[in-house]
């Protein structure tokens, strides 16, 4: 397995030596005898496992692993120790701080040094294969199923951040509802499938006319709430207009047929203390309007809510 590996050691005919050997087995090696110079590289460049002596003028061994583990506990630290009655004590330390190996210095040999890289580094696969199945169940944890947007309750709480974020540094939030044109007719007419493929072909389009600060989330049946930070309710009216031309001018095919898809939104925009229920509630009242209006049409909310 190849990696990208950081060896730090203020002896410098060391950093020669594991440089040479790692880079013999395939591996990217970035070599320092500055444990300060070593760090600085780690925050500048991603690492797989980083090799450092215990004792050095500048910065500990230890100091340099719990440095590596706060920035990124999956990256794996194997270190040596040349200080033999203080040996025992400090592979304690290391490894309660999540050390993947401690060896002595100097090395009894090379391919100890290969076999602890390669636990190390499979550790580090192990970590990075759980990490990303994590990920990707916490994914379809917060989205909808049906659509691919965030589901209601992980809009609301992310919304609910944003809110507190702007009002600490007095920004404006835009709340865009979107209310899918007689849905239930299409299923009436079409079929249940159909309705489904309507929702999910809004969802997308929503999703890829929005910014990736942009929140967008499933809210009802046929309902999408936008979340847009600082952008003023003006600014979320021009957006909404955007949404809405570009859902009535994109064909949607079911069966083989073109079915007429159009959206009716509702704006409101925040500025001061509010709530998210506040701020949606205005937009639903907003999106009233559109549906009293003819439908397929942007209203805003009178005044922004928020003191």
């Amino acid at each position: 397995m190849s990696a990208t590996i950081l060896v730090i050691d203020d002896d410098l005919l060391v950093v020669q030596l594991l440089e040479k050997a790692l880079s013999k087995a395939g591996h990217r090696v970035h070599a320092l005898d500055d444990p300060e110079r070593g760090l600085a590289l780690l925050d500048e460049h991603g690492f797989d496992l980083v090799i450092t002596d215990i004792k050095m003028p500048k910065l500990s061994g230890i100091q340099v692993l719990e440095r590596v583990k706060a920035l990124d506990e999956t990256i794996e630290v194997i270190l040596f120790s040349g200080a033999e009655e203080e040996r025992f004590e400090n592979a304690i330390a290391a490894l309660r701080l999540g050390a993947s190996d401690f060896l002595p210095k100097p090395l009894r040999n090379i391919d100890e040094l290969m076999v602890a890289v390669e636990r190390a580094l499979e550790k580090r696969r192990l970590a990075m294969n759980i990490r990303e199945l994590s990920q990707s169940l916490e994914r379809m944890r917060n989205a909808d199923f049906l659509t691919g947007v965030n589901t209601r309750r992980y809009l609301l709480e992310r919304a609910g951040v944003e809110l507190m974020r702007s009002q600490r540094h007095q920004k404006p939030v835009a709340c865009v509802l979107a209310d899918i044109d007689h849905l239930d007719q299409i299923n009436k007419t079409y079929g249940r499938p159909c309705g489904d493929q309507v929702l999910a072909h809004v969802g997308r389009l929503l999703m890829s006319l929005t910014r990736i600060t942009d929140m967008v989330g499933r809210f009802g049946g046929e309902e999408f709430v936008l979340v847009l930070p600082e952008t003023r309710a003006e600014q979320g009216e021009a957006a909404a207009e955007k949404m809405r031309k570009a859902i009535e001018t994109t064909p949607f095919l079911f069966g083989g047929q073109e079915i007429p898809v159009t959206v009716s939104f509702g704006v409101a925009g925040a500025t001061g203390e509010t709530g998210i229920s506040e701020l949606v509630g205005a937009a639903l009242r907003a999106v009233e309007k559109a549906k009293r209006a003819g439908r397929n049409c942007v209203r805003t909310a009178g005044v922004e809510v928020g003191g």
